[in-house]
């Protein structure tokens, strides 16, 4: 009899140490599942939110530029290519000087990087003289993507070349240019205003209407420049250049145009 209860009590305590264990196994298991890290959050990360402002900002830098020069430049970039702009004009580039020309390629590389090559192309010439000299040949061989020109309007007012033939001069220009580059884009400028001209701001004023039928971009920096007395502290005493100041003012519309932060 002793021996038979010894059994029972032997099997009861062996029934109540299993039941134990499972009791603890749950438990413990379900304390496990508790404690664990939650899903992954479908949030960025700080690194990607970064990258992704980083895009956003440089895509911001050339919002004005046409569309056309906007869509290459993503394609080159992408591609890990360089993308070319030359500034083609007459001595009121600067060159050299630290002109708007150099101030204005300075501030590009500086925001784009080694994405964005800028050359600068400065003539003493006329517009026809720049064509059929060659003085445009250098350009050419460059083979811009984007060209920003400022078509001797100025020299031409001075040295008596016709409106038109200044007009003809920049449709032989962009086929040039367009036999090395097919996707070119040609941005046109006029020269400085000067104070109290008689027949130039008119000659400006067709060059403006002869952009917008051929379909060309126009920078009108005049809108940049005093009207009144005060324009001549802009102006070099011979009129024929921008001077310090005036570079500083040319400069900063086109940066505005070029390197778009609002």
């Amino acid at each position: 009899m002793k021996s038979f209860l010894l059994t029972i009590l032997a099997i009861f305590c062996l029934a109540f140490l299993i039941l134990g264990n499972m009791y603890w196994q749950e438990k413990t298991a379900v304390s496990s599942y508790k404690a664990s890290p939650t899903e992954p959050s479908e949030e960025p990360s700080s690194s990607e939110e970064d990258r992704s402002e980083e895009k956003d900002s440089d895509v911001d830098l050339f919002a004005k530029w046409p569309e056309k020069a906007q869509a290459d430049f993503k394609a080159a970039r992408e591609s890990g290519e360089t993308y070319k702009l030359a500034i083609v004009g007459s001595p009121a580039l600067g060159k050299g000087e630290n002109g708007w020309s150099e101030q204005l390629k300075a501030s590009l590389e500086e925001n784009y990087g080694k994405t964005l090559d800028v050359k600068i192309f400065q003539n003493d010439t006329i517009s026809i003289n720049f064509i059929v000299d060659e003085g445009s040949d250098e350009v050419i061989a460059y083979a811009p993507d984007m060209v920003l020109y400022e078509p001797f309007s100025l020299n031409d007012n001075s040295r008596g070349v016709l409106v038109g033939d200044n007009h003809d001069s920049i449709d032989v220009f962009l086929s040039d240019l367009r036999e090395v580059n097919e996707d070119v884009v040609l941005l046109l400028q006029p020269t400085h205003p000067l104070y109290r001209a008689n027949y130039y701001p008119g000659q400006v004023e067709e060059l403006k209407v002869f952009a917008e039928e051929s379909k060309i971009t126009y920078l009108d920096h005049w809108e940049a420049w005093p009207e009144d007395e005060s324009l001549l502290d802009l102006l070099l005493e011979s009129k024929a250049a921008p001077s310090e100041e005036g570079h500083r003012v040319w400069a900063e519309y086109l940066k505005n145009y070029f390197i778009h932060k609002e």
